[in-house]
Parts: C-alpha cells; sequence; structure tokens
C-alpha cells in the first residue's frame, strides 16, 4: 500500500526549501512540513535538546544525588540485563566515577533474579553501605520493592521509560517521561535517554555547587552509549532520540571507548556506523551476554578501559550471541510446530505457548517471529523458579501493556511497551490466561487488523535510482521506529538472475540493458522467480561493498509476479 501524500504540499516545499522531488514527499508522508520542523528534521543538533527540568521529579532527584556525592554516601545505580539496561548503567557509573562518587553497580542475574527490583538484592546493596539506588530502565512497576527499600533505609531514584502503571512507587524520586503531568516532550526517551538527561541535570548542579574539577565529564562523548541502547531497545527515532542517536553515531564511528572498538571489530563494523548496525550487529552481542550469561559482562566491557580486556570480553559476548542464535532457532522451530500441530493461528486471535524447557532468555526473540510469521499478538513463556515468565510481542495497533492490564487477575507480574511486555503467572493459570488474552485481544482490535499491509513511500522506476537519490534518503537518517528507511515500489522490473543463497535468501539480478541492479531478499527464497519474468518489487535501494567495489544494490522487501492479486493490492 503506497502512503498517502498531499502532492501539492510537497511540490511547495520543493520549490522552497530547495530539496528534491523524492525528498519533499517523504518528508510530507512523516509529516515534517513546517519551516522549522524542517530544519530540525534535516539537520538535527545537540542544541536542540529540551530543558532536563522539564522532566517531573528532577529537582528533587538531582539535589539527592548531589548531596551523596558531597557527603561521599555510596551510590549503587540498579540496572537492567538488556542493552538499554546495561548502557544506562556503564553510563552512570563512568559518569559517577569520573566526579569521583563513590558508587557501584548491580545488574541482576536474568535466570536467578528476573527483571527490575528484588528485595533479596536490595538487602544486599544496603548490607554493602549504600545509601542511595538509581535504578535505570527499570523501577516503574516495583511498589513493593520501593517500601523496602525505604523499610531498609535506601533511598530509591527510579529513572525508567516503561508504561507508568496506575500506582506508583513510594520512591524518593521518580523520572519517567510518560508519568502523569510531566511536561517534557520526548516522551519516546529509551531508559538510557532518560539517564543521560539526569547526567546534564547533575552536572549543571555538580558545577554550581563547585563540586567538579577543571576536567568536567564530556557528556557528548558519553552519546555512543546513549544511542547503542536507545537503537537497540527500538525506541522511536523521532524527536529528542532522533538528536541523541543521530550525534551519537558520530561518536560511536570514531569512538574512542576500547569496549565499542573491540565489539565493533567482532562484529565487524567499519567506518560510519548506522543504526541499522547497532540494531543488527552490535546490540545482539551485547544483549546474548545478559539472556544467557551475566549481563555485567557487557557493563564491563563498556566501561573497560583496557584493549587486551576489551577483545576478550567481545569475543565471550560474540560467542555468546552465537549460541544465542542457534538456541534461538532451535525453540522456533518447536514453537512453529507447536502451532501448526495445533492449528493455533487458524482458530486464535493471539498465541500463547509454553515449553518448560524453552530458554528464558530468547522467548521474547521467539515471539517476534511467531508475530513475523504469523501477524498474532504472541506470547512465548517458560518456566522459572516461581511459576512461569514470558515474553509478548504486538501487532499494529495493539496495546500490550493495557491488553495485559485487562488480564491482571491471572499474572502475577507484567510491564512493558506498547508492542513488548514481560509477565510472570503462576502455572495452572496458564489455560485461563490464555483464553483471557485472546478475548481481549479481539476485544481491542478489528478483523482488518490482523491483515498485514506494507506501506511503501514511492513508486518509482529503476533508471531514477542512482547516487544522488540515495543521497538524499541519507538526509532521513538515522533509521528506525518511528522513521523508517523508505521503501520504493518499482513494478514491472526484469528478471534477469535469480537463485538461492545460504539457507534461505535469494539472490538477483534485475533491469533492462544498462540499466541493472543486484538486489538480494533476505527469508525470500520460497518467492525465488523465473528467469525472463517480470516482477513488482517493494525494496530499499543501498550501497554495497565488496572487494574493494561499491555499487548500488536493491534490498527486497517483497516481491510478487507482475499483474498478480498480490501486486495490485
Amino acid at each position: 500500500m503506497l502512503i498517502p501524500y498531499d502532492d501539492q504540499l510537497a511540490r511547495s516545499l520543493e520549490a522552497k526549501h530547495g530539496v528534491s522531488t523524492i525528498l519533499s514527499r517523504l518528508l510530507v508522508q512523516r509529516k515534517i512540513t513546517e519551516d522549522g520542523q524542517i530544519e530540525k528534521f534535516l539537520r538535527p543538533s545537540l542544541a536542540h535538546l529540551p530543558d532536563p527540568s522539564l522532566l517531573l521529579g528532577m529537582e528533587k532527584a538531582v539535589a539527592r544525588i548531589v548531596a551523596a556525592i558531597r557527603d561521599r554516601e555510596k551510590i549503587v545505580v540498579y540496572g537492567d540485563y538488556d542493552v538499554d539496561g546495561t548502557t544506562s548503567t556503564a553510563l552512570l557509573t563512568e559518569f559517577f566515577r569520573d566526579v569521583g562518587a563513590n558508587v557501584d553497580y548491580y545488574i541482576p542475574h536474568r535466570l536467578r533474579e528476573g527483571y527490575s527490583l528484588n528485595v533479596e538484592a536490595l538487602k544486599k546493596i544496603r548490607e554493602g553501605g549504600a545509601r542511595v539506588v538509581i535504578t535505570v530502565d527499570n523501577g516503574i512497576s516495583a511498589v513493593a520493592e520501593a517500601q523496602a527499600a525505604r523499610e531498609l533505609g535506601l533511598d530509591l531514584i527510579i529513572t525508567d521509560h516503561h508504561e507508568v502503571p496506575p500506582q506508583l512507587p513510594d520512591a524518593f524520586a521518580i523520572l519517567n517521561p510518560k508519568q502523569v503531568g510531566d511536561e517534557f516532550p520526548g516522551k519516546e526517551l529509551a531508559g538510557v535517554g532518560v539517564a543521560f538527561y539526569l547526567l546534564i541535570a547533575l552536572r549543571k548542579a555538580l558545577r554550581e555547587a563547585g563540586l567538579l574539577s577543571d576536567q568536567e565529564p564530556n557528556l557528548r562523548q558519553a552519546l555512543d552509549l546513549v544511542a547503542v541502547g536507545t537503537v537497540a531497545d527500538m525506541a522511536p527515532l523521532v524527536g529528542v532520540n532522533r538528536i541523541l542517536v543521530n550525534e551519537g553515531l558520530k561518536v560511536l564511528s570514531r569512538t574512542s571507548r576500547p569496549g565499542f572498538r573491540a565489539l565493533k571489530e567482532v562484529a565487524g563494523v567499519e567506518d560510519e556506523v548506522t543504526a541499522d548496525q547497532v540494531g543488527f550487529r552490535l546490540g545482539p552481542r551485547i544483549n546474548a551476554v545478559g539472556r544467557l550469561d551475566d549481563a555485567s559482562f557487557g557493563v564491563k566491557l563498556l566501561l573497560s578501559r583496557n584493549d587486551a580486556e576489551a577483545m576478550e570480553l567481545s569475543r565471550r559476548l560474540d560467542r555468546a550471541n552465537a549460541e544465542r542464535q542457534d538456541l534461538e532457532d532451535d525453540i522456533v522451530v518447536q514453537a512453529l510446530a507447536k502451532v501448526e500441530v495445533d492449528g493455533l493461528a487458524l482458530r486464535r486471535r493471539s498465541l500463547v505457548l509454553f515449553h518448560e524447557d524453552w530458554h528464558p532468555g530468547v522467548v521474547g526473540i521467539v515471539a517476534s517471529r511467531l508475530v513475523e510469521k504469523y501477524y498474532l499478538p504472541s506470547i512465548v513463556l517458560s518456566r522459572d523458579k516461581a511459576g512461569l515468565k514470558g515474553s509478548a510481542r504486538s501487532i499494529r495497533n495493539l496495546n500490550l501493556v493495557e491488553t495485559l492490564r485487562d488480564c491482571a487477575g491471572l499474572l502475577t507480574k507484567f510491564g512493558g511497551h506498547f508492542y513488548a511486555a514481560g509477565l510472570s503467572l503462576e502455572e495452572n493459570n496458564l489455560g485461563a490466561f490464555s483464553e483471557a488474552f485472546d478475548v481481549a485481544v479481539r476485544s481491542r482490535l478489528k478483523d482488518e487488523d490482523f491483515q498485514p499491509s506494507l506501506k511503501l513511500d514511492v513508486e518509482s522506476e529503476l533508471d531514477l535510482i542512482h547516487p544522488e537519490m540515495l543521497e538524499e534518503i541519507r538526509r532521513l537518517q538515522p533509521f528506525g521506529l518511528g522513521n523508517p528507511e523508505p521503501v520504493l515500489l518499482l513494478k514491472g522490473v526484469t528478471v534477469r538472475e535469480s537463485r538461492i543463497v545460504g539457507e534461505n535468501h535469494l539472490k538477483m539480478r534485475v533491469g533492462e540493458g544498462s540499466v541493472q541492479f543486484g538486489a538480494i531478499g533476505f527469508r525470500l527464497a520460497d518467492k525465488l522467480p523465473p528467469l525472463s519474468s517480470q516482477v513488482d518489487l517493494a525494496c530499499v535501494p543501498g550501497w554495497n561493498e565488496w572487494n574493494g567495489s561499491k555499487n548500488i544494490q536493491l534490498r527486497v522487501i517483497d516481491l510478487s509476479p507482475t499483474g498478480s492479486n498480490a501486486s495490485r493490492k
């Protein structure tokens, strides 16, 4: 489906701002049409960042941390085991070390402790002499744990970005842009973005209190952590996030941080780093060690100042990622078989799957693969010490957290985002929950919501794809959720070469005469077209560098024979 746009408005932008036809159309489709908007979107700058004081609770949080640093009270940063959590933990810990604070960090073990605050960890932290605990990327739902912290004599400062529950924890201070009454314009911030904003305000307060040396922490150089955490958490790359990630990718491309230098080498990332490389190469390696091993190794890597240590840790993360991929593939096969054997996709509007042997560290990825295959909200569960625990992934128009709230009486714990959430329940409630969740999904969606549709930005011709077009599209980077990479529709292109590469990827050459391009379609081997046939392509043009040569290549999202019903949709 081609995304509609106002052609007259696009032509007006083209004339007024001197942008190309394709760029003006893409701006209109993204609702970037006002003069100030266009300038800020095409030239994102740190000067455009909103004031940290707009975050509700900032003044109280900063005052308490300043006092802790001045009085040498021990501060513990309490993180999460995913990339957003580990980058947030490294960000705060590094800053506190640089300003001479008495600081330590704590990452709960995914398998032994689970997500977010837990009382036993708080007891250990208090016994270790801490007076202040700062959560990053977690804590907004930790009502009982916040009460325990207060009883233990810990001042708990929660920084989080997940959906806010009806009852807030009784913490010393809470920073979350989604709070009722919060006036901060960047509701899309990831956990690491909230943590970064805390540091902006804190550095200013420390400077005013005379607690900084001449060598102040360079927050711009810390934006590599912010970019990686934001992109890996699939936070929308619009507004404040667009600015932070755009600048952070520049820092990451030339980073002096030993951890990222080593991780880039292991992952085969060179030169200018893109959001796509963060999402598919760097992020998964940091995530994997938290899924299968101990996420603190990821924090150690990011904080390392030693090249040899950083390379050793990067290789450990790389091995964990390879293991994660094998494990994921095995469980996906089992999950797909279960759906097919039980006919679940034919009679349900949601999928809820459980197997006691499935590894809890990869159930979220498996849920994503189920959504990709069946386009149904999917929950994958495994067993933990307290019952069942799992991850949920959604489809367009379904708010997962609100849907799970409809089933709250059958759950022991849940929380998360619009499209992704975590949950726990007792095993004897599994059947009732599966039914209740399906009823809740049906009540919130219409039949057409279960029909996936590929959004196409521009219908084009092969001879219009050239380096200048790619440069114009590049101006919209960084791409991600909320600002997707433009997808072109090419109708009636001739297939000159067509073969399967790897296990299930499609490699082609398409075009006529001198206007031909190589094309690659990942996981599209089942759509292998005959030679000399004509196909309609949904694709993303880009550069492919191989053996010293650089050529335009089409990344195929989908294809169908020209003239078929599929191609006319």
